[in-house]
This record gives C-alpha cells, structure tokens and sequence, in this order.
C-alpha cells in the first residue's frame, strides 16, 4: 500500500532528506516552544525516518542493495538534549510499524549505539543527536549494517518522499524493548576486557576527561573502572542544554567555562573532551592551551602526525611480521601492506601533515572528503580488501589472525579505529581515549608539546564558519568561489586543486587555501594557511575578498559571526578586525595575486 505522507513533512523534505549531508540535522524548535509550527525536526518527520529506513530498499553504489527485512532489529539511542527521547520514540515507532524489532538502549553514546548493533546481534542502528550544537537543533545518525544511510541514501529517501512512491508493509509491527541496562552492560565488559588489565598497570593520576555534560556523563564509571579512582573526571554537572555552553570539544572558549579545567591544566593533567554524543574527542595539555595563541589544544590534524607516526612505524611493521608469519605469499604482503600504510588526509588538515608522512614518514596519503560515514566506508573496504588478499573468509577472521587495527582521523576529531573484534571502523570517543592513551605509551610520548615541537610548523586559521541568510545563498556563494578559483589556479604551476562535495582546497609548497559549505548547516566555511603569519593573512585577505564579493551578489548582508570565530578581533597577529570590508583594495589581497603570478 502505498504511503501519504504527513504534509509537513513532505514540505520540508529537502531540509530533512538531504543528498549532501551525512546525516540528518534539522531546526526542532525552542526551548519552551520545541515542536512549533517552524520545526522541521519534528516527531512526525522522524518518525517518518524511522519507516523508510525499515522498509526501504537502498541501492548502494557498489551496485549492491542494504535493507531491514521483517523480523530484523535496529538498536536506536539518543543523547541527553531535551527533545532527543521523544525522537528517538519516533524513530522507534516508524521503524517498528515496518515489521522491524527495536532494541532502545536509552542515553548512551554514538559509540556505543555502534557496538550495541553488534553485541545485541542486530541489524541497524540509529542514534538521536544534535552533537554539538545549539539546542534549537537536534538530528539523526543511521545505518543498515556496516552501511551508513548518508548523501545518495537520503537522496532516494528524498525521492521516495517526494514521488510519493514508498509503500508500507503487510506486515505485524515489530516489538520496542528496553534494552537501555543490557546495553551498556555488554559495552562495559568489552571494554573492561581489552582495556582494563593494561590500564591497571600504569600511573592513571595525569589523565582527565572532561564529560562535558553530554552522553559521557553515562561512562564515568567506565573510567574510573579502567583508569582507577586516580582520573580525574570533569564536566559532570554541566547543564549542556541551559545554553550558554555546547559541549564542542574544538572551541576553546567553551572548554574554558568548563569547571576546574583550568585547573587540571595548571597540574599538567592532561585532558579528553568530548562533545555530546561522544563520537569525538579532543585533548588539550599545559597550562596556557586555552589562551588565544597558546599550543596545548589539540585536534584532528594535530593528531594525525601521533596516529600517522604509529602506523607506519608500529602497527604496519607488526602486521607484516605477523602476515609473515603465517606464510602468507610475498607478493600478497606487499600489497596488503601499501593499503594498510594509506594515511588519509582530510581537505582540513594541514599541509604539514602530508609534508611529514611522504617526507619524515615515507608513507603514502590520500586526500579523502569529508563525511565520518564516508571515511567508515573507506575504511571498511580496505579491512575487506585486506582480508581477501592475506586468504581469509572475513575481516573478522583477518583481525583474529593478525591483531591489526587501523586508525584514521578527520579534523573535525571523529577518530575512527576498527573493532578488535569484527573489524569494523568506530568513531567512537570513549573507547578512543584508552586506545589514545595506549597509543602514546607505545609512541613513548609522555607529554605531548616536546613531541609536537618536532614536527613540521605553519600558521593556520581555525577552520572559519559563518553563516549565510539561506541555504540557498550558501549555495550561490560556493558555487561561484569555486568557479573563481578553479579558474584562476587550474593548469597554474606549483599549484594543486582537490574538490569535495562543494569544497574546494588550492595547495601551494608553503600553505594553502580551501573554501566550501557546511553540508549540515546554512553555514560557509573556509581557511587559509602559509609558511608566515604574512603570507598566511595575505591569503586569508584574498579568500575574505572573494567571500564578501560573493555575498554581495547573492545580496547575503549576515556579518562574518565573531562570537565563532574570535580571533579576527582578539587575536592581533591578523590585523583584520573588521573581516566584512576586506576587498579586493586591500594591498594584501594584491601582494597574494601577484605571489601566484
């Protein structure tokens, strides 16, 4: 039988279903007022989520096809927002009228919604977040499988919805049952079984992990369990969804409201935040991190040069050893090994990550766009890759054989290593910082500024988001940056493009540019780096030049949001406190024209 859709849902279909975007992001309202005829998030739209991610057929691009069947079971979890359980019902509730089993595992982190859909033996997941942003917005992660439902996959839920073409099965609905103590209980054992006796063995007391008043509230006696009584635990009475903080573990200022942070700074603890979902984490180190210019808070980029280095010196060489030792062909390692020794390299990262792996490292990068499901998706394909060619019948049996696990990063702190178990690629934040942890004994790093002290140096901006008036601007205003730069470097010598989905990244030997949209959000986003605070502004000024010229046609007068991005007025080094009157007058918007000749 064929599907009517609610109406509402149907007119908002393009800001839910979005074939652009990794998940689902969406206006749910305000607080007092969640729901209100504005909302586009609403119980009825994810509800509506719910059943065609259980009864849809969706065809992959490998030319295969991921669905649910009858009887099948979905594990769904939500974090601790104020409309995240009432979604997550909804969710439930679409998915079950499709015949399919839900498993609610109540509050609990991405992460472990992940494994979950393992440990439970089911069949999909779904996690109810909105992340790290404000609570006016609220969203949703899922998957069938390994298979993330993500930019083509919401597509064709985009296109069922609007052709109207969805028809619901003839089917008993499935069962909702409250898996929320089994859940976090299978979770705990496994991670008390590979981490625990490590930890038990080693000095904890400089380890700090900041919950920051989100999901990883639910896991501090995980911590303290593994860690020992001597962690630190901060953040745990935060009220993340008061407002006047998101828990975002990039942004300085938000770490610095975060109680006794400081402090365990100023001990030289050192310290693991997530954000709400915990799917990401950073670190931050010494006593001036927090302060405008100071090192010590570390992202993704950052962490690329620890995770690289370990690779390709620890985790690629006991992989070869092992492979040898099982009499694996010579030619077969040589080839597991050159996809094993791949560093990915996100578009915002910078340049010297790639300069140290192919330099220092002598390994191989890969610029890889940007999507956390995308990069599972990677991932995964080569641990099957992998599999096949060392003779065994699945990832699973390859990880039990030979031990590997692969590690990536984005810079947006989503750090995906695969399961010791199935081998299957995790952003999961928790279990990263006992893999982090470990990985830095391994490394021998004890504090990490003498380490970072070593590597390659460039100025770099942040990356810069400022929202447009619409989407629809935002579009107008990539696209034709875009068009600008392809023209002005294509066929340049020196100088390199790489695109990914509406960004676009110009490298150059000393820096580079990148300009683009937020696939989730009505936001641009750019950043500019050089080998000098000079040549660094200079590029930033051409970029701002761009930028504003381009809202200018689009007629988009929203002003570059400062409270994002402090540094234009706070941070000196930048001489550029008003952004918004950068034009193409400016001398060093010609100083940079004239440097790419």
């Amino acid at each position: 039988m064929l599907f009517e859709f609610p109406k509402k849902v149907k007119e908002n279909n393009n800001k839910l279903f979005k074939k652009t975007s990794y998940d689902i992001r969406a206006y749910v309202g305000e607080p007092g007022d969640f729901f209100n005829d504005n909302a586009v998030l609403t119980p009825s739209a994810v509800e509506t989520a719910g059943m065609l991610t259980a009864g849809m057929v969706f065809n992959t691009q490998n030319g295969g096809t991921v669905s649910l069947k009858e009887g099948d079971t979905i594990v769904v979890g939500y974090d601790n927002g104020p409309t995240s359980k009432i979604l997550a019902e909804s969710f439930a509730k679409g998915a079950a009228s499709q015949g399919v089993n839900v498993y609610d595992i109540g509050i609990s982190s991405s992460g472990q919604v992940y494994q979950n859909q393992e440990q439970l033996l089911a069949h999909g997941h779904c996690q109810i977040t909105r992340s790290h942003v404000e609570v006016t917005t609220n969203g949703a992660k899922f998957g069938i499988g390994t298979q993330g439902i993500h930019t083509y996959l919401l597509g064709q839920m985009n296109e069922a919805v609007a052709s109207g073409s969805f028809s619901t099965r003839n089917a008993k609905c499935g069962t909702i049952t409250d898996k929320s103590a089994e859940g976090k209980k299978v979770y705990f054992e496994k991670m008390k079984n590979i981490y625990k006796d490590y930890f038990s063995k080693r000095d904890n007391s400089m380890v700090a992990v900041n919950v920051f008043g989100g999901t990883g509230v639910q896991y501090v006696e995980l911590f303290k369990d593994i860690f020992g009584e001597t962690v630190t635990i901060l953040g745990k009475d935060i009220n993340v969804n008061a407002g006047d903080l998101l828990a975002d573990p990039t942004r300085k200022e938000m770490l610095e409201r975060v109680p006794s942070l400081q402090a365990a700074l100023d001990k030289g603890l050192r310290v693991h935040s997530f954000d709400l979902d915990a799917d990401r984490g950073s670190i931050t180190e010494g006593k001036d991190a927090l302060t405008l210019n100071g090192e010590g808070h570390y992202l993704g980029d950052n962490l690329a040069f620890i995770l690289a280095g370990y690779k390709l010196m620890i985790a690629v060489p006991a992989l070869k050893k092992k492979l040898e030792a099982l009499n694996v062909a010579k030619e077969k390692i040589d080839e597991i090994v050159k996809i094993a020794s791949i560093i990915y390299v996100d578009p915002r990262y910078t340049s010297s990550v790639k300069s140290y792996v192919e330099k220092e490292l002598k390994g191989t990068t890969e610029f890889h766009r940007k999507g956390h499901s995308l990069w599972k998706e990677t991932i995964t394909a080569n641990m099957n890759k992998m599999a096949a060619l060392a003779g065994f019948s699945s990832i699973k049996e390859f990880v039990a054989k030979t031990g590997y696990r692969d590690i990536q990063i984005e810079a947006s702190l989503h750090m995906f290593a695969t399961d010791t178990m199935d081998g299957i690629p995790r952003d999961d934040a928790v279990e990263n910082i006992f893999l982090l942890e470990k990985v830095l004994d391994e490394m021998n790093i004890k504090t990490l500024k003498p380490f970072f002290d070593k590597m390659p140096k460039r100025f770099i901006t942040k990356e810069i988001r400022t929202t447009s008036v619409s989407n629809e601007a935002k579009d107008a205003i990539t696209a034709s940056i875009l068009d600008t730069l392809r023209k002005t470097f294509e066929g340049r010598a020196g100088f390199s493009i790489v695109e990914f989905d509406g960004q676009i990244r110009i490298d150059w030997a000393t820096g580079f540019l990148m300009y683009g949209m937020s696939n989730t959000s009505p936001k641009l986003t750019f950043m500019a780096e050089g080998e000098t605070v000079k040549e660094r502004n200079m590029v930033l000024a051409y970029i701002m030049a761009l930028h504003n010229e381009a809202k200018k046609q689009e007629k988009d007068d929203l002003p570059m949001d400062v409270s994002e991005n402090p540094f234009y007025i706070k941070d000196a080094s930048y001489e550029m406190n008003k952004p918004d009157e950068i034009n193409f007058d400016d001398e060093r918007v010609k100083a940079f024209i004239k440097f790419i000749g």
